[in-house]
């Protein structure tokens, strides 16, 4: 929790992949790890100014560079 990184892809199928994006996972976007729900899922996630909360099979389409691998 707390890391910030870049989206360097987004995966999936079609309406999955596209949803994600409309939600404003895309390419090239800064999203940081806020909180974790007290099971674990979702996860709490800043992105564009929004915070927006995935599910980890929603979440594991997303594809990050974190600070210190760009």
């Amino acid at each position: 929790m707390g890391a910030m990184g870049v989206i360097s892809a987004v995966s999936g199928d079609f309406k999955n992949r596209d949803r994600l994006m409309e939600l404003g996972f895309t390419k090239d976007a800064e999203v940081m790890a806020l909180h974790k729900s007290p099971a674990g899922d979702p996860v709490a996630y800043f992105i564009k100014g929004s915070v927006m909360a995935l599910r980890k099979e929603d979440a594991d389409n997303i594809f990050i560079k974190f600070r210190e691998e760009y």
